[in-house]
């Protein structure tokens, strides 16, 4: 609920989402793909226009205060090592040192500047507060690979599990998002020469012309991530039989031949399979209370559109029509 503010006031009362958003460092584009949703919906949220789902807001506040914990923890150790053992001297600054690409990657770090512009303050305020005989100033520099007195810190990010992916820990409704599955989509269903069509025999039509079947796609698919998140070895990964499942209903209901109706399915047209279940990528439909997460969705319905145009070119180039 928004609350009346003076006309002369220079801005608005915070929201949820805005204080943890802002905190977090995130812009509204990487705060959409932090949370999993449309960009839209961070928008609303952040303006008050529709509220953040209590799990994702309370989630994120967990994983601020665990940030902030880090960064107390990590402030300490650099400032113990400003003072030399040997001398006794103090020095007055240390380097800290971003996460080279493969760090971020494997230790779930946000690919974002802001994340960490506001993460090292925290850290910096935190040294220079621990008191004139033991601050330092804190001063980034560029990543290293290998650990050294810069990015030690990457060792208890590790060791306390800091995984960044809040959408992650909704097992119930959503596996972690790989940006690179359209592309992947794309590739397949542009050659087919991979994938596998699960063709039901078509049903009649009803009196509003839907029909009740679906068509299963299976496009093969082993995301950079996987191995990772199931502590899979390489010759584990390589026995590993991952697709994505898209549904298609054969329906030719007002709207569906251009696969709008996919949009607002009730019900995920994307599933991620995996050798011992079946997980949807993202649920394609909410109450308007909570989160808008019908961006995979939507995504999807443009890599269909630009490979088959309609939704019966589709049906006709897998068989399912003669």
């Amino acid at each position: 609920m928004n609350i009346p503010m003076p006309d002369d006031y220079p801005f608005r009362l915070p929201t949820p989402a805005s204080s943890v958003i802002a905190r977090f460092g995130f812009s509204q584009k990487e705060a959409a793909a932090f949370y999993g949703v449309r960009l839209d919906t961070i928008k609303k949220w952040m303006s008050g226009r529709m509220e953040m789902p209590d799990d994702l807001y309370l989630a994120s506040l967990v994983k601020l205060d665990k940030l902030s914990s880090l960064a107390a923890f990590i402030a300490s150790r650099y400032c113990e090592q400003a003072l030399d053992n040997e001398t006794g001297e103090h020095m007055s600054s240390q380097y800290i040192s971003l996460p080279t690409p493969t760090q971020l990657v494997r230790g779930s770090f946000p690919f974002s500047k802001g994340f960490f512009d506001a993460f090292f303050a925290d850290i910096a305020a935190r040294c220079y507060a621990a008191g004139p005989d033991k601050f330092c100033y804190l001063i980034p520099c560029e990543p290293e690979e290998e650990f050294c007195e810069t990015n030690f810190w990457l060792v208890p990010w590790l060791e306390r599990g800091m995984v960044m992916d809040v959408c992650l820990e909704r097992e119930d409704e959503i596996v972690r998002f790989d940006v690179s599955l359209y592309d992947h989509l794309r590739k397949e269903l542009g050659t087919l020469e991979n994938v596998q069509v699960n063709l039901p025999k078509p049903s009649p039509m009803d009196d509003f012309g839907w029909r009740l079947d679906t068509v299963g796609i299976e496009c093969p698919y082993v995301p950079d991530w996987y191995a990772e998140a199931h502590d899979l070895s390489d010759e584990q990964l390589a026995l590993v039989n991952t697709t994505v499942r898209l549904s298609v209903s054969p329906s030719y209901g007002e709207g569906s031949n251009d696969f709008s109706d996919i949009i607002e399915w009730q019900g995920a047209a994307l599933h991620f399979v995996e050798d011992d279940e079946i997980r949807p990528m993202m649920e394609a439909f909410e109450s308007e209370s909570d989160a808008d997460l019908t961006a995979t969705n939507e995504n999807l319905v443009q890599v269909l559109r630009d490979v088959f145009g309609t939704k019966k070119a589709l049906l006709e180039r897998i068989g399912y029509l003669e």
